[in-house]
């Protein structure tokens, strides 16, 4: 237990934490989405190709940072740090933000479906 602590500890204090893109990923992918909605609207593409698109990045996003968190989260576990640890940590967390910002324009795209869901039905 102790040496978990200890290895979260190093790796907090020696992983380029001020280097991550938040804004600039969530802004290049709101403009590249707004870009590819304009594309649909003046039928360069149509509305399924459009969807295809951003099904598939959101896909890559959730493989790439998924199977990352996976790998490093057993890594840990097994007290068995890999060389490219902290490599693998930037990376997860940047197609993490990645992944959150195109969920949140799904979840936007979607807003009517989810609110059916979550809405109560009265009952006489």
């Amino acid at each position: 237990m102790k040496y978990n602590a200890i290895i979260c500890v190093y790796l907090i204090n020696n992983t380029p934490m001020n280097e991550y893109h938040t804004i600039l990923i969530f802004l290049s992918f709101l403009i590249l989405y707004l870009i590819s909605w304009s594309l649909t609207r003046f039928k360069i593409y149509s509305l399924i190709t459009h969807r295809k698109i951003w099904n598939i990045i959101l896909l890559v996003s959730f493989l790439v940072a998924g199977i990352l968190g996976l790998i490093l989260a057993n890594s840990l576990d097994h007290k068995k740090i890999i060389s490219w640890y902290t490599t693998g940590l930037w990376l997860h967390v940047e197609f993490g933000i990645a992944m959150t910002t195109i969920s949140l324009m799904h979840i936007i795209w979607h807003w009517k479906y989810y609110l059916k869901i979550l809405k109560i039905k009265k009952h006489d």
